[in-house]
């Protein structure tokens, strides 16, 4: 059996974790630059923010697991780095259900506002005055934006990819339409373990489930890139 709550283990898990999404921010970085001639790419700009801040996030937990102080600092750096990571990614999938259609332009800035709502209940509702240790009630803010920007930018972005899906099997073939069902499948299982459900299932702690999952998103996302034709460079 496996200790989860041994400290090498969460180690692992998070550094698991954490590097996948780092890896599919460098990814998509350098594929960008060389697929720019692809409209539709330039919207992936958001899908790397969120694999750079979230997998910073799931290093800031690091610290913790290693006692360092004052841990309230650590806390602090994640939950902003979680709330901007989830706004980047329904930024991501909102712009892509919304390309080309004028009448849903105005979701692009729902993430936007989104962001500052909650950013405004953090300071009004989500600060804990009720004991000498003045501070943020972490476990509640973590709650709150997880099954709101977490949830909904998770399924809105699964989502953007089964529309995706349908489109480019029409355009470029079964395989190509397979590859964004596989990302679209990701993020529809990261809205349940990262939105929808934070407890244990059959023992095993959600965070162990998210990072297989951000592995598992990190290589179909990498795998979409690789279908485009890249621009050479003069």
């Amino acid at each position: 059996m496996v200790d989860w709550n041994d400290t090498t283990v969460k180690l692992a898990v998070y550094l698991i974790y954490g590097t996948s999404f780092l890896i599919m921010f460098a990814a998509l970085t350098l594929w960008k630059k060389r697929v720019s001639h692809i409209e539709i790419m330039d919207d992936f700009k958001y899908l790397a923010a969120f694999g750079l801040l979230h997998g910073l996030a799931e290093y800031s937990d690091i610290p913790g697991f290693l006692a360092w102080q004052p841990s309230w600092i650590f806390d602090l750096v994640k939950l902003l780095l979680v709330l901007s990571s989830f706004a980047a990614l329904l930024a991501f999938g909102l712009n892509i259900i919304s390309s080309g259609i004028e009448e849903r332009r105005w979701l692009r800035g729902i993430p936007y506002g989104a962001f500052l709502m909650y950013i405004w209940l953090l300071v009004f509702t989500g600060l804990d005055f009720t004991n000498q240790d003045t501070g943020i009630n972490y476990k509640a803010a973590d709650l709150a934006q997880r099954y709101s920007l977490g949830l909904i930018g998770a399924a809105v972005t699964s989502y953007a990819f089964f529309d995706l899906s349908g489109k480019m099997k029409t355009i470029a073939g079964e395989i190509a339409g397979k590859k964004f069902m596989f990302a679209g499948i990701g993020f529809a299982l990261y809205a349940i373990f990262a939105g929808l459900n934070v407890n244990p299932v059959f023992g095993v702690p959600a965070v162990v489930y998210r990072s297989v999952i951000a592995v598992l998103i990190t290589i179909a996302v990498i795998g979409i890139f690789g279908l485009f034709e890249v621009k050479q460079s003069k």
